[in-house]
């Protein structure tokens, strides 16, 4: 019993792993979905919406979405791959 929980552990933080750098661009691309920016080019792509800007966007809701789901699917494809593990 103890060897199909350790499998399991073990197949699943392997995947985790592997999946690491997806998770790590979806988290950081979230916060930079999030916020709003101006995009006139007076003032880069990080600089704050003020009233003086000439034209600001809002946040990409599609893309905070996907964010999200990308690393919810990774957790739940790790958790999958656990139990599939543990079942051998």
């Amino acid at each position: 019993m103890a060897g199909k929980i350790l499998r399991a552990v073990a197949v699943a933080v392997g995947v985790t792993l592997v999946l690491a750098p997806v998770h790590v661009t979806a988290v950081l691309g979230f916060p930079f979905a999030s916020e709003r920016y101006d995009s006139s080019g007076q003032g880069g792509p990080f600089r704050s919406c003020t009233a003086d800007s000439v034209s600001c966007a809002g946040p990409h809701v599609p893309v905070m979405a996907g964010c999200v789901l990308v690393v919810l699917g990774g957790l739940l494809l790790a958790a999958w791959a656990g139990r599939r593990a543990a079942r051998r």
